[in-house]
């Protein structure tokens, strides 16, 4: 399946003796297309699992799929601490620990007393 920003690649799979199938040197590579995804792709499909997940009441994974999400580049905070799709793991400690790992821009005055 082909979706938008996917990029083809070749998986290098064995080598082959004899000629190079592009020319030159003896010996080459057998390989197959593949398709990779970028880096948004990955953001959204951990973002929906991470909801899918909240959705059935596990939130570590849940958590866990907001972090690689987080990791891909996904940055929204606010979409995340408002989608209603979250809303069964937004108060757990481990969701409030990852935020404040990764969200940099909600200020706490009381962190500075160590609270």
């Amino acid at each position: 399946m082909k979706l938008p920003g996917s990029r083809s690649d070749i998986l290098r799979t064995a080598n082959v003796a004899g000629p190079s199938p592009v020319g030159g040197s003896k010996g080459g590579t057998e390989g197959r297309r593949v398709q990779t995804l970028d880096e948004f792709e990955y953001q959204a499909a951990h973002y929906n699992m991470a909801c899918a997940y909240a959705s059935l009441g596990n939130v570590g994974e849940s958590v866990a799929n907001l972090k690689k999400a987080f990791e891909y580049g996904f940055d929204n905070y606010a979409t995340v601490r408002a989608d209603p799709d979250l809303e069964s793991v937004q108060g757990s400690t481990e969701f409030e620990r990852l935020m404040e790992e990764v969200d940099p821009r909600k200020f706490n005055p009381f962190k500075v007393f160590g609270k």
